[in-house]
């Protein structure tokens, strides 16, 4: 396990929507046949690393746990855990998001608006680069 989200939810089906949208969670929560081991839910994060939906210890205590096989970057693993902390932040406002990591810097770039603001198609190059 490289990290570990836990979170108290009632799990109806509009909270498992949230997760299969937000973090493209495969669900099977209604079992056709006899009680399932599997989990509940899962998702791929890489090829060689999963998101899994377990049960709590508790009534309405949920997990969501990354697991890997493979040897991901730390940094690639904290995104995940960022990504997963915000998901199960929809369902449960007690969710904490982990502590930024030290020496890392934004993918884009935070330029002040000057002449670019005025340049013509300036309008669409914020937009992809995802500033205001």
């Amino acid at each position: 396990m490289i990290f570990e989200v836990a979170f108290t939810s009632a799990m109806n089906d509009l909270d498992l929507a949230v997760l299969a949208r937000l973090l493209d969670l495969s669900t099977h929560m209604h079992p056709k046949m006899r009680p399932d081991p599997n989990s509940p839910g899962v998702a791929r994060l890489d090829h060689f690393s999963g998101l899994f939906l377990e049960r709590g210890t508790g009534e309405g205590q949920w997990r969501l746990e990354g697991r890997t096989w493979g040897r991901p970057a730390p940094e690639t693993v904290h995104e995940w855990h960022v990504l997963v902390a915000q998901g199960a932040r929809q369902l449960d406002s007690g969710v904490t998001l982990p502590a930024p990591m030290a020496g890392t810097h934004p993918s884009t770039p935070e330029l002040p608006l000057g002449q670019a603001a005025n340049k013509r198609l300036a309008h669409v190059r914020r937009r992809l680069v995802g500033l205001p």
